[in-house]
């Protein structure tokens, strides 16, 4: 977990009521296309994020460090309703972090942190982005909660591209970007190039200056909010470049 971010509690919360939410807004859109993610349709979103819930759950369950767990992925039961599937693997993954408290230990694909807090957080953040996904689909979108996003941009950066950038050497933003929340006091200025990740906390000098609500930070960070549809000074090339990191 992030030292500043969402306590412990507060991830199994946003898990459960992005959850809901989610399950609400998809059920008359299952066979269409996720905007965000063409390569879906509604059902395919609901069945992702169910998958995730029973692959992490079974990693809490393991309580092992060490190593991953392997956990087959059926999908949704043939003639199950497709989201209360979706809630009753939420409710498990949520039973499981709170079985576990914050501080289990437990595996993850970063491997750092190696804890349930962990696996918490990722959850929390995981549920908030495909929400926002069913949200498009039902063109029904809702900001994300503002600490949580907050915490979600952290996580981008410090978790996400620190892991993915050493093996895309050829990632690069081609200059210096800040991103600075116009809501809250939080702002990162990120440097990528060479298969390597500079950050530095808080505004300063960039060659790209984007500034808006945390949630569109965050949903930015996700490729989920073009660059267009936010505040923009300096130069446009180095902001547009943030779309073609890896994710």
């Amino acid at each position: 977990m992030s030292a500043d971010g969402p306590a412990f509690d507060e991830y199994t919360a946003a898990i459960e009521a992005g959850t809901a939410r989610l399950a609400t807004v998809v059920g008359d859109v299952l066979a269409q296309p996720v905007p965000s993610c063409p390569e879906w349709t509604g059902f395919d979103l609901v069945e992702h994020l169910g998958e995730v819930f029973r692959f992490f759950r079974e990693q809490l369950l393991a309580a092992d460090p060490s190593g991953r767990r392997e956990v087959a992925r059926p999908g949704i039961p043939e003639g199950a309703p497709p989201t209360e599937w979706l809630e009753s693997m939420a409710s498990s993954l949520v039973a499981a972090v709170e079985q576990a408290g914050p501080d289990s230990p437990c595996w993850n694909w970063a491997g750092e942190d190696l804890n349930s807090g962990w696996v918490a957080r990722r959850m929390a953040l995981e549920t908030a982005v495909h929400r926002y996904d069913a949200e498009l689909t039902a063109l029904d979108p809702t900001p994300v909660e503002r600490d949580l996003a907050v915490d979600g941009v952290d996580e981008r950066l410090m978790v996400h591209l620190r892991a993915d950038l050493p093996e895309e050497p050829s990632a690069t933003l081609g200059g210096s970007l800040c991103l600075a929340c116009s809501d809250a006091d939080a702002a990162w200025v990120v440097e990528v190039g060479q298969g390597s990740l500079h950050v530095r906390g808080g505004r300063g000098p960039a060659s790209a200056y984007v500034r808006a609500s945390a949630s569109d930070l965050f949903l930015f960070s996700w490729n989920r909010v073009d660059v267009d549809q936010l505040e923009l000074t300096g130069d446009r090339q180095v902001a547009g470049a943030w779309a073609t990191l890896p994710v």
